[in-house]
């Protein structure tokens, strides 16, 4: 064993390769090595991932393409998120509060086509239990070089976020399973931060490629 790959490679090696389907909810490696992809699609096992997308960044996903359709150039995009529970403990850890930053600010530039200041702050305030907090402040400019801004408040329950997305995951992994479909599954893209084989991340872009693929299996019934 490679001490170097990490234990969500392991499992999801594991589970690959006993012919399971695979979903990666955090942000750890998973399914995301090239070999194991390959594993996947050698034995036509479905698999998705990673870093379940339910507060932030949905909202980041949701708004971005609204500034880069109006031409409304973002200068910068300030975020600090605080939280409670036990995501918030784990990323008290520097290695695993980078892997998460990284996910939750890279999209970003990706949707407007150009680098902007966007910075990502993680705080664990335990108080919080499972409620999670995010302040996000937008600069952004206008026509006439006119600068404006935009500020929000994102406040939800954890659980209550991710628990029918992880409901609905287990769904279509099994829906995809049974058909014989295997690789990695694109059309979930709108479920991650950072979406395995899909490099769009416009947040209504990803639920086409979900509806899409409900409609060809709703014509095929």
């Amino acid at each position: 064993r490679d001490p170097n790959l990490p234990a969500s490679a392991l499992y999801a090696y594991a589970a690959l390769l006993d012919g399971h389907p695979y979903v990666n909810f955090t942000p750890s490696t998973g399914s995301s090595l090239g070999g194991l992809r390959e594993l996947a699609e050698r034995n036509e096992v479905p698999h998705m991932g990673r870093d379940g997308k339910t507060g932030e960044t949905l909202m980041k996903s949701a708004l971005g393409p609204m500034f880069a359709g109006r031409n409304l150039r973002v200068l910068s995009w300030e975020g600090h998120n605080i939280l409670g529970n036990s995501d918030g403990l784990v990323l008290e850890d520097d290695t695993n509060k980078a892997g998460k930053i990284e996910s939750k600010g890279s999209l970003l530039d990706d949707i407007l086509g150009y680098e902007t200041h966007n910075a990502v702050r993680i705080d664990y305030t335990p108080s919080l239990g499972d409620w999670k907090t995010a302040w996000d402040h937008v600069h952004f400019e206008g026509f006439l070089g006119t600068e404006m801004k935009m500020q929000f408040t994102w406040e939800g329950a954890d659980s209550a976020l991710a628990a029918p997305l992880v409901l609905d995951l287990v769904r279509l992994a099994a829906f995809a399973d049974e058909r014989g479909e295997g690789g990695t599954m694109s059309h979930l893209a709108s479920f991650f931060k950072s979406p395995e084989g899909v490099d769009r991340h416009e947040l209504s872009e990803q639920f086409r490629l979900l509806y899409d693929y409900a409609e060809r299996h709703a014509e095929g019934a």
